[in-house]
């Protein structure tokens, strides 16, 4: 047999072992369990994956370079670079913003960067890392997202960046956020790595930012089991992003296996030119052991990307799966308003959410612990809404920030909120059944649940932004 037939012969294998699962219900076996994120695969999937290993080329090659160019797509952005995770992603951003290569000096140690206090560490780590200063900002409840309203007290002479994220998927003000950034020259980051999919103003969350990151962890929205992407609209920081992703070479063509790298198809810019002249490096130096970055080895495997291409596939499905499974939880907790702050999100964004958060009110007749407890019991899956208050870890006890106003809505996160998925996996009968064990936890602690709401119509879930 030729090995075309052989890699097929493999494929249809693969391919009847996953419709074999599905026909006896592959998870029973595990018991039943309310997850509130995985990864949702199937054969397609796994043979991209064998696929590019049967090639026999690991590294960046052509499902990198495609993925790339199918995922910048997507989001509508010029370039993407991906990487071995979102963390990396996010550390690849900041460093970018602090090379002094012609045109993409922007930071210095120092500087100092507004960000929430509601966030997780690999989107404050980076900063801290490159010596700049976290200016921390409270969040608001219900949209967990920065707060715009304290932007200009946070505001200083050192202030040169703004690094948001879009909390469980819900996209920032962007209009008013680049309106601030604009007047006072500053780099925008957006980190998106709970947000593919979400948009605002029409646009996809990602494409406003100097700079933006992703993260394809198993928990989001696809996976490529680890894996990232940074994107931006500069064609420049591409190249310094690429630098650092790949050691810091000099070499930053996206040239994609099998076609090599060579001194022919490696041209030296005019910028790399003058570079040379000012090193004492050789004048006919491989760029690619040419180093003009202090980087790393971030780069993602073909497995990865092959795996993500499928994955890119099946993104719009996975969208309105995530939006249907967050509004009916959103109609059925209308119900418990008078216990839960139940999220919220402007006019202009449609949030593809990572996780359906909640609020525990502090005049309600249950502490967090309470409700959580109970839904483990039920072996139903929730999670703290990340670090909560940053700075209360000990991680950060002698890093260097600055926090310019309190941090009271960050506080009460940390300790009343928590979250349960919407993620594609769920089925009718999980979420289902999700509804059923929150009505039984009411029952328990003897409170009268109305049983209609107001429709979403009449009382929509909208904030207005000042």
């Amino acid at each position: 047999m030729s090995e075309h037939s052989l890699r097929e012969t493999i494929f249809q294998t693969v391919k009847e072992i996953f419709l074999n699962r599905a026909s006896r219900g592959y998870h029973s076996s595990r018991g039943f369990n309310v997850q509130y994120a995985g990864a949702v695969y199937d054969s397609e999937e796994v043979n991209g994956m064998i696929n590019a290993i049967l090639d026999g080329w690991f590294g960046v090659g052509k499902c990198t370079c495609k993925f790339e160019a199918d995922f910048a797509k997507f989001v509508d952005v010029k370039k993407a670079v991906m990487v071995n995770s979102g963390s990396s992603a996010n550390l690849l951003s900041v460093s970018a913003l602090m090379q002094h290569n012609p045109g993409n000096g922007a930071l210095k140690r120092g500087d100092e960067v507004l960000t929430p206090a509601l966030a997780f560490p690999t989107t404050i780590n980076p900063l801290i890392q490159n010596s700049l200063v976290p200016v921390f900002l409270d969040s608001d409840l219900g949209t967990y997202n920065m707060s715009i309203d304290h932007l200009p007290e946070a505001l200083s002479s050192k202030t040169k960046a703004i690094m948001l994220s879009h909390t469980l998927g819900n996209p920032n003000d962007m209009d008013i956020i680049l309106e601030f950034a604009e007047d006072y020259d500053l780099f925008v980051i957006e980190d998106s790595c709970d947000a593919l999919g979400s948009m605002y103003d029409g646009k996809y969350v990602g494409s406003f930012g100097d700079l933006a990151t992703f993260s394809f962890y198993p928990a989001h929205h696809i996976t490529t089991g680890e894996g990232g992407c940074v994107v931006t609209n500069n064609e420049d920081l591409s190249k310094v992003v690429r630098s650092l992703r790949d050691w810091g070479r000099a070499c930053t063509m996206n040239v994609c296996y099998p076609l090599g790298c060579s001194d022919k198809s490696c041209p030296r810019s005019a910028s790399y030119e003058k570079n040379y002249k000012q090193t004492e490096l050789p004048d006919d130096y491989d760029l690619r052991y040419s180093y003009f970055n202090m980087g790393y080895n971030f780069e993602p495997t073909e497995i990865q990307a092959a795996m993500g291409l499928a994955q890119l596939r099946k993104l719009p499905k996975f969208i309105t799966q995530r939006k249907k499974n967050f509004m009916w939880l959103y109609d059925e907790f209308k119900n418990y308003e008078d216990f839960f702050i139940l999220p919220k999100w402007s006019k202009e964004s449609e949030p593809c959410w990572f996780a359906f958060p909640l609020t525990v009110r502090e005049e309600a007749p249950f502490r967090r612990k309470d409700i959580v407890k109970w839904l483990l019991r039920h072996r139903i899956e929730s999670k703290l809404l990340f670090g909560g208050n940053i700075t209360k870890h000990p991680a950060y006890t002698n890093a260097k920030f600055r926090v310019p106003q309190t941090l009271q809505n960050t506080d009460l996160v940390m300790h009343n909120s928590f979250f349960v998925g919407v993620y594609p996996g769920l089925t009718e009968h999980h979420i289902t059944y999700m509804c059923k064990v929150f009505k039984e936890f009411f029952k328990s602690v003897a409170v009268q649940v109305p049983l209609t709401h107001s429709s979403l119509a009449n009382n929509p879930p909208f904030f207005e932004a000042n």
